[in-house]
This record gives C-alpha cells, structure tokens and sequence, in this order.
C-alpha cells in the first residue's frame, strides 16, 4: 500500500474510531446497577491501565459518572496534590464539555479557592495538602468560585462525567494520588461515595444527536506535518491544545527526527504559583501513537524489566543552548547509538505491534496568556500551514535521516532546513 493511501487509512479510520465516536472506551452505558452508580472513580484512563487515544505517561485520568436531578448537588472534596498540574472539569454524555453562557466547564488548581486555613499553592508558595472544596449543580453563575455547572438531559443510563486529571504527580508515583471524596446531595439527604477498589474502562462517549454524517472524510494533511485535528475532539479540556503529525515507520537504517523551539515552563514536579513570568505554558509533551483503531501510547517492555513508555514530558526533554530540542525516534534498538548523540531525546517506535503507521502528538497545557505560539494558536484545522505560521519557531519539523548520518556527523546533518 503507498504511503498516501495508508495516511488516508489512518485518517478515515483509526481517528474516526479512536477518537471521535469513541474517546476512550467500549461503547455500552452505564447501567444502573453498575458499581459506577455506587462508588467514586469507577473508571480511568492511563498508559498504565486503559491505553486507549495517546494518554500521557506523565498524566492520569479519573472519571465519576454523574447525573443532573430536581436539587441534586455534588460536593468534591480534596487535597491540593503535589504535582505539576491538575484540574477538575464536567462533561456532557457527549463527551463535550458543558457549555453554560459566561460559566467554565473546567477549573483548573489555581484558580480553586483553599478551604479557610488551608492555602492554594498554585496561588501563592506553599506545601501541597490544603483542602478545597467544589459544587456541581444547576443554576451556577458566572463568577462564582469552586462551582461546576451539572451536564443537562443526563440519566442513569447516559450520564454526564465528571473528569479529574493529574499531570506530573512528584516521584512519578500515580499510585500515591488521593483521589476526591464525592458527596451526592438530594434535598435534605446527603451520602458519601465510599471509593471504588477498582477502577475499570469508560464508558464511549456517544455521538451527539442532530449530528449529520459527513459527505466525504475532512482533507488529509501531508505526512510528517503537524497540524491540528477537527477529529481530536474527545473529552476535551480548555485548558488543552493539541498538535499532530501522522507518520510512517521509516527503513530499519533510519530513525525520524522531530525539532523546534521548546517552550518554558515551571521546574519540577511540585505546585507553583501561576501565572510566572518567563513561563510559556504549565506543561508540554510529545508522544508517540501507534496507529491501529485504539491508538494506544508505544509501551515497550526492555530487557532489564523496566518499560518505555512512547512520551516524554517537557522535564525529560533535553534543550540545547538556544532553547531547541530534538526527538529522535527509532526503534529500542537504536536506542544506544541514539542516545550517544548530542543534544538528542530518543522517543521509541513500537516493538510490538506490526503497523508501520504512527501519530506524533505535541501537548501544551495552560498557556501563560503572553505567548503566542502555542498549539491553542492554532485556529483553522487540518491545515499544516496554518499550524507553521501559528507557532513559528515552536511548529515541530519531522525529517527522516539515515541513523549511520546522525551518528557520524550529528544532528545538523539531519535537521531539516
């Protein structure tokens, strides 16, 4: 098959299936029996657990199904935890985040009041662990502090989500995230959700009604350019903007390499007051997808027991001396001889699955309102072009180069002009 005719593949049928219909998960509802119903965060979505639609190694996902009615509230009660970024947000059971006039559907750490005593530290400096609270419920204004707006015409069988993410936990340790407690009010009658034991797959988000089918797919970008995607549209965060490119596995004599200017961002795992001068964005990766239906993150087992995970956050990225970083992707193979290069960050290709398609995926999260090349730049889709002139210097350049050329003349000898 060419190599036009297998983007056109990936286009028409991984993303359609992976992200758009299907987010993240099978297609069934939530039953009304379903432990879902009677535990909090039944369901998650992480390179560790449910490896569906490019998650972030450096992040993890918690889902509570929710469901508006006559004076309900919901009352999430937590800890500021120590890590880079975290945010809490509510969507409809469209997998759309709920649009209310003047109303955010999402809110990220610092803009979430502390609970008297405690203090915020993406507000001002201070150890993690202070306590916040948040309602979901009807009837929330515009400006009012710690409230979510509830998803409208949910049910037991189709319900709204609510969405906590962590990005950058200190240590790496996902597995010391405490999780919110939830509090499900009715009337006078108030219960808290004792927490799942586990936490299983979620559900599909389905496909909102009205929708008409389109007449023919939406225009295929060219290989090895990134550019924003009108499909990637999934359980979406405002706080989030997305940038891709697709590409094809190249010989097993060369390796892809992918450079640009690398934004600034805050040092470190733990909460920092923000907005901070001199800082881009809160958080930025690139990641690489195997493009098969589900488009799972690479997951590589190695040799010595330890797992390469296909995403390398900002902190893990090395940058040279005029602020640009260079991927170097290539098989675990390669590893060694790519790494003795300078100045480079290897990202690997699968060693498990067979296809030789791949989505390349640059994350940028919460952008400091005085820069002006991020991917939320970006404003008209499926348009490479569009996406180079947006982000100038920081728009990502994908070149193939023979791996014998980068280790023997380096890395000027593969940069694409």
């Amino acid at each position: 098959m060419p190599r036009a005719a297998l983007l056109v593949l990936v286009s028409g049928t991984a993303l359609a299936v992976g992200l758009t219909e299907a987010p993240v998960g099978a297609s069934k509802p939530a039953s009304p029996s379903s432990p879902s119903n009677t535990c909090a965060w039944p369901w998650t979505v992480g390179v560790r657990s449910y490896n569906v639609s490019m998650p972030d190694s450096g992040a993890a996902d918690w889902f509570q199904p929710i469901v508006a009615g006559e004076e309900t509230s919901i009352t999430i009660s937590g800890t500021y935890p120590d890590a880079r970024y975290f945010s809490l947000s509510v969507y409809t059971p469209y997998g759309t985040p709920v649009s209310v006039d003047g109303v955010s559907s999402s809110l990220a750490d610092y803009r979430l009041v502390p609970d008297r005593g405690s203090v915020n530290p993406w507000q001002r400096r201070a150890a993690p662990g202070g306590r916040y609270h948040v309602t979901v419920r009807s009837g929330v204004a515009p400006g009012e502090r710690n409230a979510l707006p509830f998803p409208v015409g949910t049910t037991s069988l189709h319900p709204g989500y609510l969405h906590y993410r962590v990005y950058l936990p200190a240590g790496q340790d996902f597995a010391e995230i405490k999780l919110p407690t939830i509090s499900i009010t009715k009337g006078s009658t108030s219960h808290t959700l004792p927490g799942c034991r586990t936490h299983g797959e979620v559900p599909a988000a389905e496909r909102a009604p009205g929708g008409r089918p389109r007449s023919s797919p939406p225009p295929t970008p060219p290989p090895d350019a990134f550019f924003k995607s009108r499909l990637m549209n999934g359980f979406d965060n405002v706080d989030a903007a997305y940038v891709g490119a697709y590409v094809v596995r190249p010989a097993p004599t060369d390796v892809l390499v992918v450079t640009a200017k690398a934004p600034t961002f805050p040092a470190g795992s733990h909460p920092s007051p923000w907005p901070a001068p001199g800082v881009d964005m809160r958080y930025w990766s690139m990641c690489v997808g195997v493009g098969t239906s589900k488009l799972p993150t690479v997951v590589n087992k190695l040799p010595d027991g330890q797992v390469d995970y296909g995403c390398r956050a900002d902190q893990q990225t090395k940058v040279n001396a005029a602020g640009d970083y260079a991927y170097v992707i290539g098989s675990e193979a390669q590893r060694a001889a790519i790494s003795r290069v300078a100045g480079v960050t290897f990202l690997p290709f699968s060693d498990s699955q067979p296809t030789p398609l791949y989505l390349l995926w640059l994350r940028n999260y919460l952008v400091n309102p005085g820069f002006a090349h991020s991917a939320q730049a970006v404003g008209k889709p499926d348009d490479a072009a569009a996406a180079a002139a947006a982000m100038g210097p920081y728009y990502p350049r994908v070149s193939t180069c023979a791996l014998a050329t980068l280790t023997t003349k380096g890395l000027s000898a593969c940069e694409t002009p």
